[in-house]
């Protein structure tokens, strides 16, 4: 007698204390709508803006976002141990009285989907609880999650793998406070206008601006500074078009998507990137992330030497920073030369970039199955791993 095979059970996190929460839900449900439900079973932990954790099954219906309180107030509010005997487990929280007990499990998952985008998820946050735990995750681990995030340690990862990056110069909050004159005087000189000034560490197009002035300079400052401890100003690149690679894989067993070109010139919006889409698993349609199929050429419209050239450094540039699951590689292109270099990498892209693997032949159902092996493998591995020797120093014992 054949004995078939529970599906695996997969907290799906997304949310969370981020400027980027709303794009994280939208991922989240299109990840949970395209899940295949023969093998896998989607637990939704769903992390307010306020931090706390939320699970239940009116969570996968998109249109209980519309008013987030009644949702929240019809969740279970859950909380998770950090340590090895937590076995995936999400326990029951009462507001008033903390933690309920060992006996109040209100959901377990076998293998994490972190799908929070931007601060506290995308940056190693979330992966790190998940270490501790001892319990299988999906995409980068704590080291490479957080060097991505960090737009100038990234490139200077990069910069000494012999991969072209954009130079870029970095102002503190601090420095701004107190010599705000005398930045701006700077940044008019190096990198100079027009240039574009963005948070640090931060995505979706939150707190970029292009500059072209004095007084937009400012502005731009006081705004970005707003969304993080340091900017970076960087020259535009007006005579560049934007390219974007999708690399799947760990370690030496990756592979690279088609290319796209984005059809809108200068910096993408948040709403720019983020409406359009497809139906969500409560039959509500859900936004499809990334950008608008209408604002994008899949596949980009350069030649085939320049294609594989990108591809190969998309590749590349994912293994520099020790990358795992899925990444955006974003390129900006010189047509006049066929050079580029590389904007940045998203480690955690909207929508996950679905849309550049099924049209690389890969579906939508089947990255995701990809992802869950990978994390599945990677565990086995770290398990298979000495983390702790057998001995206690303290007792004076020779180990």
């Amino acid at each position: 007698m054949t004995t078939v095979a529970e599906p695996l059970r997969v907290g799906v996190f997304f949310g969370s204390r981020s400027v980027e929460h709303e794009v994280s839900v939208i991922t989240a449900q299109q990840a949970i709508a395209a899940m295949p439900a023969d093998r896998f079973v989607p637990v939704p932990v769903y992390i307010a803006k306020s931090g706390a954790w939320y699970t239940g099954d009116q969570l996968l219906q998109l249109d209980r976002y519309k008013d987030i309180d009644r949702l929240i107030a019809a969740s279970t509010r859950v909380t998770m141990r950090p340590d090895p005997s937590s076995g995936g487990e999400l326990l029951e929280v009462d507001g008033r009285r903390g933690l309920l007990g060992g006996s109040a499990r209100a959901a377990r998952f076998d293998v994490a989907m972190p799908l929070v985008h931007g601060s506290n998820g995308e940056d190693g946050t979330l992966q790190g609880l998940f270490e501790l735990a001892a319990l299988p995750y999906c995409g980068c681990d704590v080291a490479s999650a957080a060097l991505s995030m960090d737009k100038r340690l990234s490139r200077t990862t990069l910069r000494g793998a012999g991969i072209p990056v954009l130079d870029d110069v970095m102002v503190s909050r601090e420095r701004w406070q107190h010599e705000a004159d005398a930045v701006c005087t700077e940044l008019a000189r190096q990198p100079g206008f027009p240039m574009y000034v963005k948070p640090r560490r931060l995505g979706s197009s939150i707190g970029v601006a292009r500059v072209d002035d004095g007084d937009a300079l400012r502005t731009a400052l006081a705004v970005a500074f707003g969304y993080d401890t340091s900017i970076l100003a960087e020259a535009a690149q007006d005579e560049s078009i934007e390219i974007n690679c999708s690399v799947l894989g760990a370690g030496d067993d990756v592979r690279a998507s088609v290319c796209e070109q984005p059809v809108t010139r200068g910096t993408l919006s948040y709403a720019d990137k983020y409406l359009s889409g497809a139906k969500g698993k409560g039959g509500a349609k859900a936004p499809a992330g990334g950008m608008k199929s209408s604002q994008r050429i899949i596949p980009a419209p350069i030649s085939e030497s320049l294609t594989n050239r990108i591809q190969e450094t998309a590749m590349a540039s994912f293994r520099a920073i020790g990358a795992a699951g899925v990444t955006r590689v974003d390129f900006l292109v010189s047509p006049a030369s066929d050079s580029f270099v590389v904007n940045e990498l998203n480690t955690l892209p909207g929508s996950l970039s679905f849309y550049l693997w099924e049209a690389s032949g890969l579906h939508f159902d089947a990255l995701l199955a990809r992802l869950i092996e990978m994390a599945i493998a990677r565990h086995r591995e770290q398990q298979a791993t000495t983390s702790s020797i057998d001995t206690w120093l303290l007792t004076g014992r020779p180990a």
